[in-house]
């Protein structure tokens, strides 16, 4: 009997915190579209994910961002997500730890090239607070 009660409590407690990161999700998707809106990139919420994995024992929630660009302008379209991805994140308080973003290249074949950024290093490139270059330098590419 108390190992259903247990059960109970932990799956209400999943449950609950997956509806938290739902509505997150949401509201950071409305605030980064507004970015993705300005620069003419369409972005679906299905590409605008929040993921929670486990690294050296410490739970890591990370933003992936997946953005659809020409063959000549995926450096800004990799700029302007991590800008939209820093504006969700200074604007709905939300702890992030990393964002990834994924930009996929459509050229004779579609090509992806991805890049994986600390949360407060794409909130200060945001805020206009850390240089491009520097920024640039400090992404880890995959």
């Amino acid at each position: 009997m108390k190992l259903k009660k247990l059960a109970i409590i932990v799956l209400n407690l999943l449950l609950l915190s997956s509806i938290s990161l739902a509505q997150s999700s949401s509201a950071m998707y409305k605030e980064a579209s507004k970015i993705f809106k300005s620069y003419r990139y369409e972005v679906d919420y299905a590409d605008f994910q929040m993921k929670t994995y486990v690294e050296d024992g410490h739970n890591i929630l990370q933003l992936l961002v997946i953005v659809k660009s020409g063959r000549n302008r995926f450096d800004e379209c990799l700029l302007v997500a991590y800008a939209a991805s820093g504006a969700a994140i200074e604007n709905t308080h939300t702890a992030i730890d990393r964002v990834s973003v994924v930009v996929k290249v459509q050229y004779k074949e579609e090509v992806s090239i991805a890049a994986t950024a600390d949360a407060a290093d794409v909130v200060k490139l945001y805020k206009e607070e850390m240089d491009v270059s520097a920024f640039m330098g400090r992404l880890t590419w995959h």
